[in-house]
């Protein structure tokens, strides 16, 4: 059973009579539009993607902080006549 991330939803049929609709409907969430009472793909406001972009770029930034600071037991000191 596909699961559905959204507490609002519009049918596909009433996405293509009324587009706009589906915006308003979402607001700052995000819309499950359905197929056949299956999830066919998501709507999202621009400022809910920019929040989820932000997010995954914050993720992948904590990652490499992570995977440097597990490394860092292999740094040594240089003085700066070294560089």
């Amino acid at each position: 059973m596909d699961s559905i991330l959204s507490l609002h939803s519009i049918g596909i049929s009433d996405l293509r009579e009324a587009p706009a609709r589906a915006f308003e409907q979402a607001g700052d969430e995000a819309v499950v539009v359905l197929n056949h009472n299956r999830p066919a793909g998501y709507i999202v406001s621009p400022a809910l993607m920019a929040r989820i972009m932000d997010q995954l770029a914050d993720r992948v930034i904590s990652d490499k902080a992570r995977d440097r600071m597990a490394s860092l037991g292999k740094a040594r000191k240089i003085t700066l006549n070294e560089l």
